[in-house]
């Protein structure tokens, strides 16, 4: 079978600028036919229920975590290179929100360095019908020979694994506790990926940190450019001061009055929850995170060649270089400390000279009024936020403390909350925020972030077991054990375990059979969740009294904690890279608040080579997806807020821990994306009457 698409030629007198007739073709990968279904199916958690148009009907779920239907390929392996992306349409036939995706492996061929698999996904409304894309490439080409650029989650021109013998093509679903009906339609390849010489592409970052070979209206093409955008925002800015009908805190002035207490707090109003702000108007939260000049930076210490017109030490624009300790992950981890360059913080030193500090801030204020947004979300420079102009969300990680040995996590080992230093660490947090817990502007407290929670209600209780012997959490596990089984041999006779004694079950590393333990596990990980939100709620109470507990911005996370956080939490916040959150609900219809602590859309039309976790094709699509997921948000009554990830771009040369996401509302030369300013003026303007009367 043919299946190799041949690739455009490049025009050897432009080699990093999209080729003027890119072909764009689709090829089906499988048939779903009746009658002619593809030969080679094999299904995990799922079943056949039959076909229509021209599609496949798939029941999948209810007894494992990730069901699906897999496609193989035989002996005669898919060869995608050439095409830039896989694509299926996916309709839901539930009731249910459902997440689906594609999954490609690939057989490895040698490649040892080569990715052997690439995956995309989505979450699809009840009755939606969604194309599920996933991208075979960085960009629509790739070099001619292999260039090792590192330090980026994507680096550009390189295929995203080994295409040249794809074996299997998977379609599944996930967080489905009961069966989903769905319909799969139009497996296919998609597009033309052009062939690009390596010479030539070092460097790649010009002088104001942007991508040397990609054009777009808005860059920065000289210090002089600085200037012009100064006078282009600042008549946009005078034209559109803000809603006239917001409050001063940014409550809706036009709807109705409550009771002013003077700080904000959270009240369901006809069925839907909102926040009330200290004059008593309702209240809905839509901003931006990471509002400071601490962002947008790059590593350049072992990358120097990427870059154009470094500042020369001893320059002027020498002051931004600095030394990181952080890198959690991928080419930095191991270099620590290392060079970076605090690209966005230079180039607002040239846009707005020795004071750029106080114009930024100054700025980002005027820019939130006049854009209809009315919170500094998580992780904002503090002297931005206690200016007493804008409502913000503080925030605080507990360090310090014991962590749970056994535990393992994206951004590290969990806390554990059995030890003392784990209060004392919470209070210390809530003591360097003495301003914040006093600051009627302050709507409350995240305290961590997207701690690793695990999706099965009993990793925790894994990891404690697997902690040596003094660790307080195994010891209280322990406890909670022999109060429950009194002798060691009732715990051996219900576990199917052979320890010896209380000492050796706390000397003992391994995990007993989770079948036979499951109760007991479950029942501690309920315990550790209850005592991490109660120790926080204790603590913040006593310290922030007249303040909200927002939780700890779930990224991982199952029904058991989520029930913990919405006992303790005046608000549960989940950070959720979806399309839509219009159906989502806490577990059990249990009703409380929530907040959404990140969401966002990104492109690769103005520079970058990583859209981010949610992709529109360009910024156009960008702003309306913005749109729809903050929509979607407005129509769900438990949602009273959603916060945008993040203020500026992620360099696209990569933060230190590799990502170069284009998530930004201004990028890295401090000019906003119009198409997203026009799009979020748009919304607001409309926010509080569209919250409050829709039905």
């Amino acid at each position: 079978m043919q299946r190799y698409l041949r690739v455009c030629a490049m025009v050897a007198t432009a080699p990093f600028l999209s080729c003027a007739e890119s072909e764009n073709r689709t090829h089906s990968l499988v048939s779903l036919e009746e009658g002619s279904l593809h030969p080679n199916i094999s299904h995990y958690d799922s079943r056949i229920l039959g076909h229509r148009d021209d599609g496949l009907l798939v029941e999948a779920g209810g007894s494992e975590a990730w069901p699906s239907i897999t496609f193989s390929s035989g002996d005669d392996a898919w060869d995608l290179r050439g095409y830039f992306r896989v694509k299926v349409d996916v309709t839901n036939l539930g009731s249910l929100p459902l997440f689906a995706g594609i999954r490609l492996d690939s057989k490895s061929a040698g490649q040892t360095n080569t990715p052997q698999h690439a995956q995309g996904f989505e979450s699809i409304e009840p009755g939606q019908t969604m194309t599920i894309s996933m991208r075979l490439s960085t960009e629509d080409w790739i070099f001619d020979e292999p260039l090792p650029l590192v330090g980026m989650r994507r680096a550009p021109g390189i295929e995203l694994m080994n295409l040249a013998a794809v074996e299997k093509i998977q379609v599944f679903i996930g967080h489905a506790d009961e069966p989903r009906t769905f319909l799969i339609q139009n497996l296919r390849a998609e597009g033309t990926v052009e062939i690009r010489p390596t010479e030539g592409f070092l460097p790649f970052v010009d002088r104001y940190g942007q991508n040397k070979h990609k054009e777009w209206p808005e860059k920065i093409r000289d210090d002089g450019d600085f200037a012009k955008v100064i006078r282009i925002e600042e008549s946009d800015l005078s034209r559109n001061p803000g809603i006239s009908s917001w409050s001063r805190f940014g409550g809706w002035k036009d709807g109705p009055k409550l009771e002013a207490t003077g700080f904000f707090r959270v009240e369901k109003v006809d069925g839907k929850w909102w926040f009330v702000d200290p004059e008593g108007y309702l209240f809905w939260s839509n901003g931006p995170t990471c509002m400071s000049p601490d962002f947008g930076y790059t590593g350049v210490e072992g990358r120097e060649h990427y870059f154009e017109g470094l500042p020369e030490d001893g320059s002027e624009l020498a002051q931004f270089y600095q030394l990181s300790n952080w890198a959690p992950h991928g080419f930095y981890s191991d270099k620590i400390p290392y060079r970076i360059l605090q690209v966005y913080k230079a180039n607002l030193y040239r846009k707005y000279g020795e004071d750029w500090l106080e114009s930024f801030i100054k700025m980002a204020h005027l820019r939130l009024r006049s854009w209809g947004m009315n919170t500094v979300a998580n992780w904002a420079l503090p002297e931005l936020y206690r200016g007493n102009d804008t409502a913000y969300i503080a925030s605080f990680f507990v360090v310090g403390n014991r962590t749970l040995e056994g535990s393992e996590g994206y951004w590290g080992k969990f806390h554990d909350v059995f030890d003392p230093s784990f209060r004392e660490s919470v209070k210390n947090g809530f003591r360097e925020r003495r301003f914040e817990a006093q600051d009627p502007w302050c709507i409350g407290f995240f305290v961590d972030n997207e701690l690793s929670w695990g999706n099965d209600g009993i990793s925790l209780s894994l990891e404690t077991l697997t902690s040596p012997a003094d660790q307080p959490a195994k010891i209280e596990f322990g406890r909670d054990l022999r109060r429950k089984y009194r002798d060691i041999e009732s715990l051996n006779l219900a576990w199917g375990t052979g320890y010896r004694s209380w000492t050796d079950f706390l000397e003992t590393r391994t995990v007993p059979s989770i079948d036979r333990a499951i109760g007991d596990l479950r029942s501690f990980y309920r315990k550790t969740a209850d005592t991490y939100f109660r120790t926080i709620r204790e603590e913040q109470k006593a310290a922030a009294p007249n303040h909200l507990y927002m939780g700890c911005r779930f990224a991982w996370v199952n029904d058991t904690v989520a029930l913990s956080s919405a006992e303790y939490c005046d608000v549960v916040s989940y950070n959720k890279y979806e399309r839509s959150i219009r159906s989502m609900r806490l577990p059990y219809d249990t009703d409380r608040p929530m907040i959404i602590g990140e969401y966002h859309f990104g492109a690769t039309d103005k520079g970058h080579f990583h859209p981010g976790l949610r992709e529109g094709k360009d910024q156009n699509e960008r702003a309306e997806l913005f749109k729809d997921y903050l929509q979607s948000a407005l129509e769900n009554p438990q949602m009273v807020g959603v916060h945008w990830f993040q203020w500026v771009d992620e360099h696209f040369a990569g933060r230190a821990d590799e990502e170069n996401y284009n998530v930004g509302l201004v990028d890295i030369a401090d000019t906003p994306y119009r198409e997203m300013v026009e799009v979020i003026r748009s919304v607001g303007k409309r926010m509080y009457p569209f919250r409050y009367e829709y039905k």
